[in-house]
């Protein structure tokens, strides 16, 4: 039994040690029991989308085409999509700690231009790194991040005398590569380096000739056409569940009432 303990106590602390290592694991959902059933089904996703039922509304359900609403969200609303079930997206919102994962049709939901769209469009002009911010010796105090370059607005911004080393990480040392993986020149022949990851910082690009910008030129991208959007109701077939229930209160309580009234008669 100490052989036992020490055994699990000794994996807890290897496991504590190298919790960094796995910070990116994919997130799952704790409570639906749709996505526990069909894990392997699922294709993971991870991307932004804006509501955009015919309705002006979106509802998500307990399952693909279930019967138990979990919530609505009025047209425009940007929800998370974390995994994909043949046509259908689950997203996941926290409120007041607790979590609520609930499944949407793609049908009703448009994808919102991202650094996987940009990939996309311009995937012939990304080539790989080759040192290009290796000689880079400017002061810039900060590194602004962008989801793809030409973004309307910043992702994240670092400070680079924090405890990380920024620009020593993106430049890149003689004992530690730069974590720039591809670069991009824009239209204006500026160039942007992309970071897969980089200290729980993933996919983001930014400016090797400004990294401290923050006033480029705006990229147009598409943009969805979005149905106006209209306050929520709640769709017919989510009171199947109650009616349900009442149906089944209604016949046990005739039941009740039946054979009590036999029993009395024989009691008679």
């Amino acid at each position: 039994m100490k052989r036992f303990l020490t055994f699990v106590l000794t994996l807890t602390m290897l496991f504590t040690l190298t919790a960094p290592a796995f910070a990116d694991i994919m997130w799952e959902p704790d409570n639906n029991s749709f996505y526990n059933r069909h894990r392997n089904q699922c294709e993971y996703e991870n991307r932004s989308y804006c509501a955009n039922g015919k309705e002006g509304f979106v509802t998500a359900w307990d399952a693909p085409g279930g019967s138990l609403v979990i919530d609505q969200y009025e047209n425009g609303e940007k929800l998370w999509v974390y995994y994909i079930y043949e046509n259908w997206g689950l997203i996941s919102r926290w409120d007041g700690g607790k979590e609520a994962s609930g499944w949407i049709s793609l049908s009703d939901l448009a994808l919102v231009y991202d650094y996987i769209s940009f990939e996309e469009e311009y995937g012939d002009r990304i080539t790989p790194y080759n040192g290009e911010f290796a000689d880079y010796d400017g002061d810039a105090e900060t590194v602004n991040f962008y989801e793809y370059p030409g973004a309307p607005g910043i992702n994240q911004s670092w400070d680079t005398g924090g405890e990380w080393h920024v620009l020593d990480n993106l430049t890149g040392t003689a004992d530690s590569p730069s974590y720039i993986s591809s670069i991009f020149i824009d239209e204006n022949g500026l160039t942007w380096g992309f970071i897969v990851y980089m200290y729980g910082h993933m996919n983001s690009w930014f400016c090797l000739d400004e990294p401290d910008g923050t006033d480029f030129p705006v990229r147009e991208v598409s943009t969805p056409q979005l149905t106006p959007a209209q306050s929520p109701t709640l769709p017919t077939r989510s009171y199947i569940p109650y009616i349900l229930v009442a149906a089944v209160v209604i016949v046990t309580g005739g039941v009740l009432v039946y054979f009590y009234g036999r029993k009395r008669k024989s009691t008679d």
